[in-house]
């Protein structure tokens, strides 16, 4: 086993995010004698089904699904006045092909898109706004919607906490599809009962599946799915058609087209 790695041309991740993979990155990615060799990931497979996901989970709380459920139960005609999306602040905490793809629906929405990354200076067309790392502040106070798309890296560990959530709007909703580690979920949930954000979407999670003594279970606010957002007839499907891709593209002596920085993690 441990000569196998010598062996080594080419490293894939079936799925975006290669935290799984962070010891043997570390142990044997990293050392001199396989630094040539490239780590590829499934970025772009799975962005479509997760953009509807975010999509979905902003309209459950915008048209305020919930209400509306329970007010058949109860058997009360509550005509109350009902919210658009259109004009309303979607911000990305990570903008890569996920949040760029869940961008372009939003702007169908006719939603203003604004977005966190570590340069600012890559501007794009599809945020009106690219915020750098040190002005989240301004992000989440603006945003009506706060879309996590983090990898999880040591860096990202419990980027969204108490100060973040209290950076937000009352009537702000936080949608979480990156990785679960960047959440302090006791902060989400805390701040979820007591008011502090109207209410909160979970794909991802610290320990997966979540534990039955979660606080989170107790959120009425709380839209939780397990992990599954992305998880469509066509999974695998999808992620081999880019596994593919990047070996086509390596047999053609070409860069790989999902290359992961093995020093970032992602």
């Amino acid at each position: 086993a441990e000569e196998a790695p010598k062996k080594i041309k080419w490293v894939h991740s079936l799925f975006a995010g290669v935290d799984a993979l962070a010891p043997f990155i570390k142990s044997h990615l990293l050392q001199k004698k396989h630094q040539h060799v490239p780590l590829t990931n499934g970025r772009g497979a799975f962005s479509e089904s997760l953009a509807e996901y975010v999509m979905t989970a902003a309209l459950h709380f915008n048209k305020q699904i919930s209400r509306v459920q329970q007010n058949r139960i109860a058997r009360t005609w509550d005509k109350f006045v009902m919210p658009t999306l259109a004009g309303k602040t979607i911000g990305f905490v990570g903008f890569g092909h996920i949040g760029q793809t869940t961008a372009r629906l939003a702007r169908q929405f006719g939603m203003k898109v604004v977005c966190v990354r570590n340069d600012k200076t890559k501007q794009t067309e599809l945020a009106d706004t690219v915020y750098g790392n040190e002005e989240k502040e301004a992000l989440l106070a603006e945003s009506d919607f706060v879309v996590s798309v983090l990898p999880g890296t040591p860096q990202t560990l419990d980027y969204f906490g108490s100060d973040e959530f209290a950076m937000m709007k009352p009537s702000g909703v936080f949608i979480s599809i990156g990785r679960g580690t960047v959440v302090d979920e006791d902060a989400l949930a805390n701040a979820l009962m007591k008011g502090q954000i109207s209410g909160a979407a979970l794909d991802v999670f610290k320990v997966e599946p979540l534990p039955t003594e979660s606080p989170l279970w107790d959120c009425e606010n709380l839209l939780l799915t397990a992990h599954n957002a992305d998880l469509t007839e066509d999974y695998f499907e999808l992620g081999w058609k880019v596994w593919e891709q990047n070996l086509e593209a390596i047999r053609q002596g070409e860069s790989p087209i999902t290359l992961v920085d093995k020093n970032k993690g992602y």
